[in-house]
């Protein structure tokens, strides 16, 4: 989405903020460009969680999991290196008891977090799956990913600078004037001017990996903005 943000004449006076507005006839644009992907990575961070009312059946019950958990992820051809595993959380439980007028253990609560990097998106579905069935009932998140994320985000600059400059483009047609040269360019907001509402539009990519009839975990959006002011002639 562009948002076109001004076209000022030379009578207003932009005194005060000379250095990043000119007093000069000038155009203020927003350009925006968007990158949508398949992810190829995924990071997913769960809980083995056990409750017994005796403490040490409880532990052996999460040290069971966690090892069902451990040839999940080989079978997966997860490596040790892309696993990582807290220490065991031990927790009492309670629970009021209204005879005796006071809070009583009811049990432990044992459990540990583990986080897999999983490197092949292609056997997601079925991991899920597999942790579930294992016993796992706690999903704390799950982050998709692109492994060439820098080269998308410089893609998506160039899309931002192409869209700001047909931006200013087509304002300085409307008004039947012709753009001189680029003043300034920033990533952030260049205060002074107020935007005003326009015709929107986005340049857009399409999906970059997308394969027919595979398991789709949804799109993650690579996105970059740029500012910037165009003097006239």
């Amino acid at each position: 989405m562009r948002i076109l943000v001004g076209l000022c004449l030379a009578i207003f006076s932009f005194s005060s903020l000379a250095a990043a507005i000119p007093d000069s006839p000038h155009v203020y644009v927003k350009g925006r460009g968007k990158i949508s992907v398949l992810p190829d990575l995924a990071e997913i961070s769960f809980s083995v969680i056990r409750r017994h009312s005796d403490l040490i059946q409880a532990k052996k019950a999460a040290d069971t999991l966690s090892a069902d958990i451990i040839k999940i992820a080989e079978e997966y051809e997860i490596a040790k290196e892309d696993i990582s595993a807290s220490e065991l959380f031990i927790q009492q439980e309670m629970q009021y008891d209204r005879e005796a007028g006071k809070q009583v253990i009811t049990g432990f609560k044992v459990s540990r977090n583990i986080q897999f990097y999983l490197k092949k998106i292609d056997v997601y579905s079925r991991l899920m799956q597999s942790l579930v069935n294992a016993g796992i009932t706690q999903i704390n998140g799950i982050q998709m990913m692109a492994s060439n994320a820098e080269d998308l985000q410089k893609q998506a600059q160039k899309l931002a600078i192409a869209d700001a400059r047909a931006a200013a483009e087509e304002l300085a047609d409307g008004f039947e004037v012709n753009i001189a040269r680029l003043y300034r360019a920033a990533k952030e907001p260049i205060r002074g001017e107020q935007p005003y509402a326009a015709m929107e539009s986005m340049r857009d990519s399409a999906p970059a990996n997308i394969v027919e009839g595979a398991f789709e975990p949804g799109s993650i959006t690579i996105e970059q903005v740029v500012y910037a002011v165009y003097l006239l002639e």
